[in-house]
């Protein structure tokens, strides 16, 4: 693995442990979706980094450079993303399916164009090491497997969040983005 490439895994895999601190009291609405993507993300880190020790299914050998360069970039966006959007929400992020009683809808910060910012930039950085590992394998393996595992989580957490802002979150979702700015 390239070095540019395995310090930002480093510091990325350090933002997610600072990140998964942020723990709720109350657990029960998650529905398992915690734990699949605890599996999927470390299954897909290393069977995605396992691949790309492989010659087959590579980039072609003239692109790797400058996808490593933009995988590089991916990380650090999706890193900056992520930290934002955890600060934006402050107290009221937790990594578990959860609102607090006296919790607002929060929609400023990186949640003005996205519900799920955190998501984005959690995907970026898997993005940014599939490309950045220059292989298509790779990059499959870290990206799609996770899309799955968050559009599930997606589903329950905005029934929560439908059921917490009744009137609020419907608004909010016909006039945001999931996960994509502009697109979906």
């Amino acid at each position: 693995m390239p070095l540019p490439l395995l310090v930002l895994c480093v510091i990325w895999l350090c933002s997610e442990w600072w990140i998964g601190r942020k723990r709720a009291a109350d657990r029960s609405r998650d529905a398992g979706t915690l734990r699949v993507l605890a599996i999927v993300v470390s299954s897909s880190l290393f069977f995605g980094i396992w691949l790309a020790r492989w010659p087959a299914g590579h980039f072609p050998e003239p692109a790797i450079p400058s996808l490593l360069w933009i995988g590089c970039a991916l990380m650090v966006i999706g890193i900056a993303v992520r930290v934002w959007a955890v600060r934006t929400l402050a107290e009221f992020f937790t990594i578990d399916v959860a609102i607090r009683p006296d919790q607002p809808l929060i929609r400023n910060g990186p949640y003005r164009w996205l519900r799920h910012p955190s998501y984005t930039g959690f995907l970026l950085p898997l993005l940014g090491l599939g490309l950045g590992l220059g292989s298509w394998g790779s990059l499959l393996i870290l990206v799609v497997p996770m899309t799955i595992a968050l559009i599930r989580r997606i589903r329950i957490e905005e029934r929560v969040l439908a059921d917490a802002f009744p009137e609020a979150y419907p608004a909010y979702a016909r006039a945001t983005k999931r996960l994509i700015p502009f697109l979906w």
